[in-house]
């Protein structure tokens, strides 16, 4: 259930990424501070690698990205990627103790436990984060992008909006 809710999510950026140009996809956009779409994609991308290793690991560190700059900037290399992803997303149907490893500007890490459903809970709430400050910045720039009225919405807030519209 967690995985269908990352895909389908990973699948809305997918789309939009599918409809935007490359020179669009990593143009430095003022609205988020001169970053690029790219950036958010590779930041929220390398999330989900860092989870999937730690699945095989038994130990995920997102501090540990590889920012892997093709994906800033191919956005074709990018949705190849998120495909990978979803893919192993799909394989990966149980739940599995992890350990957490975070720094959070000490100078060890520090190793909390937790599991591959939470972190796959955490990644939705990140990710939908993600996608609504890239919806921001295209909007500002490119109001001519149709972007899905529900991309980086929370899933309470559609549910609250059609509650209110019932």
């Amino acid at each position: 259930m967690l995985q269908k809710i990352n895909i389908d999510i990973i699948e809305q950026l997918s789309d939009l990424l599918e409809d935007l140009d490359n020179v669009v996809y990593k143009e430095s956009l003022a609205p988020l501070h001169y970053h690029s779409v790219g950036q958010h994609v590779r930041h929220v991308t390398e999330f989900y690698l860092c989870l999937l290793k730690g699945y095989e690991t038994g130990e995920v560190n997102y501090d540990a990205r590889q920012r892997d700059l093709r994906i800033e900037v191919d956005k074709d290399f990018t949705l190849e990627v998120l495909e990978n992803v979803t893919n192993h997303l799909n394989f990966y149907q149980n739940d599995k103790q992890l350990i957490l490893q975070t720094a959070f500007g000490l100078e060890e890490a520090i190793n909390i436990p937790s599991s591959f459903f939470r972190e796959l809970t955490y990644l939705i709430e990140h990710t939908i984060h993600h996608l609504a400050i890239i919806k921001i910045g295209l909007n500002e720039v490119y109001p001519e992008i149709q972007i899905a009225p529900d991309f980086g919405v929370a899933h309470s807030t559609i549910k609250h909006r059609n509650m209110q519209n019932a």
